[in-house]
């Protein structure tokens, strides 16, 4: 699973990801959380008929159908069932997005020590999603996304047995393509995903307080 993570992009990458990814708008600045956490807001790149853009949206999926939003928040989505379940079914085909992170967490099962995965370049992770908008009888209304998960690949197996969809920039362009609604064909490529290398170190239990979202929480755990 993947919940949490850090979304910190420096303004030269973003630059690079607005010409990589086709951006039919410039990125408004982006606010650095290196501790991420379910419904925290965060920056994700979707498609739409003015074009591809930035937008922000709740970590926590709420479909629009539901009449309330979940007690518990929908964090990830499980690639397997993205077909299956109604929650999720719509937005493969129509609403899918691409969170940018410097990298995520996990926990040690017992004794939740963290530990922190990225790209030993530090360049930008790009995580599937899918995201929805809900309105509430109030008037309110709430963009949420969910980040899609699978099967851990070798590095990540002897920590979790799963982690986030990361995708290669040619992927994500895939990804992004509103275009495209062949469910099979945008299974396969997410399959095929997270085969690129990582780098994985302890971090302090710093992280495990949602509160810390300062470059501290990214420092490798010394001893």
């Amino acid at each position: 699973m993947c919940g949490r993570f850090a979304q910190v992009i420096k303004r030269n990458q973003l630059a690079k990801l607005e010409r990589e990814l086709k951006l039919g708008h410039k990125i408004p600045e982006l606010i650095e959380n290196y501790n991420v956490a379910p419904t925290h807001t965060v920056g994700a790149f979707v498609d739409s008929a003015q074009g591809r853009y930035l937008g922000f949206f709740r970590w926590g999926l709420i479909p629009s159908w539901m009449r309330e939003p979940p007690q518990s928040s929908i964090i990830n989505a499980r690639r397997e069932s993205l077909a299956d379940k109604p929650s999720f079914r719509g937005a493969l085909s129509r609403r899918r997005c691409v969170i940018p992170a410097l990298g995520f967490y996990e926990f040690e099962k017992g004794s939740k020590q963290p530990w922190f995965i990225h790209y030993a370049d530090d360049s930008p992770m790009l995580m599937a999603g899918i995201y929805d908008a809900w309105s509430g009888a109030d008037g309110s209304f709430v963009p949420s996304l969910a980040i899609i998960t699978m099967d851990a690949n070798p590095q990540m197996k002897s920590l979790h047995h799963r982690m986030p969809v990361l995708l290669d920039l040619e992927a994500a362009n895939t990804w992004l393509d509103g275009k495209i609604d062949d469910a099979a064909r945008l299974q396969l490529l997410i399959q095929n995903s997270g085969l690129m290398p990582l780098s994985i170190y302890k971090v302090d239990y710093y992280v495990n307080k949602v509160q810390n979202t300062g470059p501290k929480c990214v420092e490798p755990l010394i001893g």
